[in-house]
């Protein structure tokens, strides 16, 4: 457990979701999954500071909440930019190049402060069917501190961040008077090569699995978005249930 000054950092809880050189998994958009294999990786922290920075215009307003749901203070989802770095990204989780992939978990404080994600951009993640949230009612799809501290991330916080999607973040609190938030991005650097060998990625759909089942990680929930999958990874995504023919197919750069 590293010291870095505020107290010692424990990433216990995510270190069995890391993925790894030569681990095989798939990657679920909307409209399938990529096979893939982590080629190397790189583990590190980035402590970001949304005010400082410049996501932020000023502190997260009060909450005039009495139940925490309804009324809280709130700030929408923006790009994670940055005024302090001299290139001044407009998100500084962008990825540049397609054989490069994020898997990012984040440490948030103080413990009160409710973290949204819009990932792609503009496009919110975990609502209820009958409702979005927003400022009036902000009770649904959030992680907040308590689940995921500053220096002790949890898995829930995971998110996945594929070349030319920008993840954006918003903000709310339910305590009576401004907070500054602070947020910690514990990001698994992966170089990445798309697996075309048929009877591996059969194997890997298989569930009823010969070893380890190949994980599933997911890009952008349930929401419907466009991606250039064929320009990004030279395949068309492959069905849940697809068969041999379909995989053969999809994976020799023919069409769904």
């Amino acid at each position: 457990m590293p010291y870095h000054g505020m107290g010692y950092v424990d990433v216990s809880r995510i270190i069995p979701h890391l993925l790894r050189p030569n681990d095989v998994f798939f990657l679920s958009f909307p409209d399938g999954l990529i096979p893939l294999r982590v080629l190397s990786h790189e583990f590190f922290s980035y402590l970001y500071d949304p005010l400082a920075e410049g996501q932020l215009a000023a502190e997260v307003p009060p909450s005039s909440s009495i139940d925490g749901a309804m009324n809280v203070g709130f700030v929408r989802p923006d790009n994670l930019r940055s005024r302090i770095i001299a290139a001044q990204p407009i998100n500084v989780l962008r990825v540049n190049d397609p054989a490069t992939l994020y898997q990012v978990f984040v440490g948030i404080a103080p413990s009160y402060v409710r973290v949204f994600l819009n990932l792609p951009a503009a496009t919110a993640q975990k609502n209820l069917d009958v409702m979005v949230w927003g400022p009036a009612y902000a009770a649904a799809g959030f992680i907040d501190g308590f689940l995921s501290p500053l220096l002790y991330p949890a898995p829930e916080s995971e998110f996945m961040v594929p070349y030319n999607i920008d993840p954006q973040i918003g903000y709310a609190n339910v305590l009576f008077e401004p907070v500054r938030p602070l947020l910690w991005f514990y990001i698994n650097k992966l170089k990445i090569g798309v697996i075309t060998d048929v009877e591996l990625v059969l194997e890997m759909l298989d569930k009823r699995g010969r070893g380890a089942v190949a994980p599933i990680k997911v890009v952008g929930g349930l929401t419907r978005f466009t991606y250039p999958y064929r320009e990004v990874f030279q395949i068309d995504p492959i069905p849940i249930g697809a068969t041999r023919e379909q995989v053969m197919r999809i994976l020799r750069g023919g069409q769904r």
